[in-house]
């Protein structure tokens, strides 16, 4: 089957651009103003932690979680409002303004030493941080040839996003260099004024460039407007196109609710597992580490595996790793579980924006804003949530207890929500239904693509009779040509002397007509999906009893217009029903009769039925989704049985699509032609059409 494909990895985006002096120097300024706002976030969390010590948890959960909120609001809200001034701005002026204006700002916070100054100072940092990103995102590309545009894009995302661990990781060396040297009063000043000089640096950085343009930013659209009209535009679950953005959407918010919740309640957390400011830094580096390694894994791993579940799993991964972190009360397990959990929502993001589709900018951008709301929501809930479970000792058995936190339960809830996300976005987005996951995974590992075994080595209660006759079916889609080509393929062995019956499925026989007539109408409704699949499977017991085994017993050649592998692809893949059933099923209907040759005809959905000039009937009215399964499940049905498979483009012309089955055919013929042939009929044998 045709596989998902990895797109080029993220970290070639800036090969080659590094040449080019003015974006290799924009790089820098927006390295530093990154590693700037990312270690801002983390130190004003920190200075609010420090002015509410002497409040109980939740209290200080609370406070936290608002600098929390005044650092991410404006994100969602004010975005618009600020892309639309920094149009009108001189480029280089408002980004050095602002590097100037948040090192102000955050020198002021420990001078002033006040709850509400630190959550002022939090929103006007986050407010002026909005006029320096559409900035950066206008020069960027107007700085390198034309086609490098979205390698400019890409490099100047690694340089925002990439400088977050470095943040994380120095931001714990502070706090321990803090710890020992000042008060507990004290204790964030040190990372706010470090925070303070960077913006300084970046400032410097942004008045040496030179050619950079002096006209304003880009315009920013909306986050929230993003993600509606993403939703609104995305093809629903069941319709054809790419990945559904709706699938994609339900695992990202998974992830970023994750993430969000463990850092909305870190800082409390950590002081709870005894960790203080050193431990959130942990945290912090654990999971930002993990994220960027599993943005970058994901393009490199399980190379044959499906990327729809890939995603799904990396987001059922990311709440069992919270799972563990709500519930195991060990820092150093929180902290290496939160870098796996980074990991995996790495993976789950990265895998998310490859399957958005080949617009990987409208895909980037509807992601971030799922994923920005997402995390705005965890933020805004996970730390009041937190303070009304409050803290409980449970007794266990024997005279164990357990000290169930706020925060922690918090996360569970939370964990139990992202596990629910992650089961419907993998059950949504699960191209290989049918295919058993374990198999799968196990084969990809070995770098193979895993497909479902040949329905012949199904165990069955009678085995394969053939004594002298030849059994081809032709299967395919919808308008593939199967009847055409079987009834060609008829005459040309009649022309070549052997005796040829000429059979189609559902229909064969007098009940066959019956049930066909069932079967197809579009008139049928409320037709369960087994009901379906078992009438499919007395059709064609009933055919192989009165018209191919007895044909083949008299050492005839039997040509049918579908056979099994239509009941494994339609009932199986197309309405996603258990394949393995549906064989056994049908193996135990025909008594483990195999063709010795299935034909199959592959066509797009779409052409094949373009190609109906009646009415559609029952089968034919399907979606196009259906459709496109059905293909899937005779892709794989197909590789499972490469030997008794010919696999022929349906697109090409009628005579040679012949020629190429007649060449295969001849391979399986007795040879010589049996002696006597003509004196069975005094002529040529006749085609026998059951």
């Amino acid at each position: 089957m045709t596989r998902t494909g990895a797109v080029q990895p993220p970290v070639a985006a800036a090969q080659g651009l590094s040449s080019i002096k003015p974006f290799r120097r924009l790089l820098i300024a927006v390295s530093l103003s990154s590693l700037g706002h990312w270690l801002s976030v983390l130190a004003l969390t920190a200075m609010a932690g420090a002015l509410t010590r002497d409040k109980d948890v939740q209290g200080q959960a609370q406070i936290i979680a608002t600098v929390l909120l005044a650092m991410v609001v404006p994100a969602v809200i004010f975005a618009p409002l600020a892309g639309a001034l920094a149009i009108r701005l001189d480029r280089r002026t408002t980004m050095i303004a602002a590097d100037v204006v948040r090192f102000a700002l955050l020198v002021s916070v420990p001078l002033i030493d006040s709850v509400a100054w630190t959550l002022a100072a939090a929103l006007l940092v986050a407010c002026v941080t909005l006029l320096w990103i559409p900035m950066v995102s206008g020069s960027g590309p107007e700085l390198v040839p034309e086609d490098r545009h979205d390698d400019a894009r890409r490099a100047g995302r690694m340089a925002a996003y990439g400088t977050a661990p470095v943040a994380a990781g120095l931001f714990s060396v502070l706090a321990l260099i803090a710890g020992s040297v000042w008060g507990a009063a004290d204790r964030a000043d040190l990372a706010l004024y470090l925070t303070a000089v960077v913006f300084l640096a970046s400032a410097a950085a942004v008045s040496a460039l030179s050619g950079m343009p002096a006209g304003g930013g880009v315009s920013v659209p909306s986050p929230l407007r993003l993600a509606f009209q993403g939703l609104r535009s995305a093809p629903a679950e069941g319709e054809a196109g790419p990945a559904p953005l709706r699938g994609l959407a339900l695992g990202v918010v998974g992830v970023a609710l994750s993430c969000g919740a463990v850092i909305s309640v870190a800082k409390v957390y950590a002081r709870e597992l005894g960790g203080g400011d050193a431990g959130y830094g942990a945290i912090a580096t654990a999971l930002s580490l993990g994220l960027a390694f599993g943005i970058f894994l994901a393009p490199r791993i399980l190379g044959p595996f499906s990327r729809r579940r890939l995603l799904g799993l990396a987001v059922v991964a990311v709440a069992l790793d919270l799972l563990l972190i709500s519930l195991v009360q060990n820092l150093v397990v929180v902290v290496f579980t939160a870098g796996f959990l980074g990991v995996a929502a790495g993976v789950a993001y990265a895998a998310g924006t490859i399957l958005a589709g080949d617009d990987q900018e409208r895909a980037f951008g509807y992601l971030s804003s799922v994923a920005l709301i997402s995390v705005l929501a965890a933020v805004a809930v996970v730390p009041p949530v937190a303070g009304v479970v409050g803290d409980h000792r449970i007794k266990l058995l024997g005279d164990g207890v357990y000290d169930l936190t706020g925060a922690g339960a918090a996360l569970f809830i939370v964990a139990v929500l992202v596990l629910l996300s992650g089961l419907i976005a993998y059950r949504r987005l699960d191209d290989r239904r049918g295919i058993p996951l374990l198999p799968d995974l196990a084969a990809a590992l070995r770098g193979e693509t895993y497909t479902l075994p040949a329905p012949e080595t199904q165990t069955v209660a009678t085995p394969a009779v053939r004594d002298r006759g030849i059994f081809i079916a032709f299967e395919g889609g919808e308008g593939a040509g199967k009847t055409t080509q079987a009834r060609l393929v008829s005459i040309w062995l009649r022309d070549h002397g052997f005796e040829v019956v000429s059979t189609r499925e559902p229909g064969a026989t007098k009940t066959g007509m019956r049930l066909r007539a069932l079967l197809l109408d579009k008139e049928t409704t409320g037709l369960s999906d087994r009901a379906e699949t078992l009438l499919y499977a007395a059709d064609r017991a009933d055919h192989v009893a009165n018209v191919i085994r007895p044909a083949m017993e008299r050492g005839a050649i039997v040509v049918s217009d579908r056979y099994i592998d239509s009941s494994l692809a339609y009932q199986g893949f197309g309405r996603q029903q258990r394949v393995d059933d549906i064989a056994r099923l049908n193996a135990w209907a025909t008594a483990g009769l195999i063709p010795d040759l299935t034909v199959l005809l592959e066509l797009p959905p779409e052409a094949g039925l373009g190609r109906l000039t009646s009415p559609a009937d029952r089968i034919e009215s399907e979606s196009q989704a259906f459709h496109e399964r059905v293909l899937g499940g005779f892709r794989a049905l197909a590789e499972a049985d490469p030997e008794r498979y010919l696999v022929i483009d349906a697109s090409r012309s009628q005579a040679e699509i012949s020629r190429l089955i007649q060449d295969r055919i001849r391979a399986i013929l007795p040879d010589p032609i049996p002696a006597g042939t003509e004196d069975i009929t005094s002529t040529f044998p006749a085609i026998t059409d059951a």
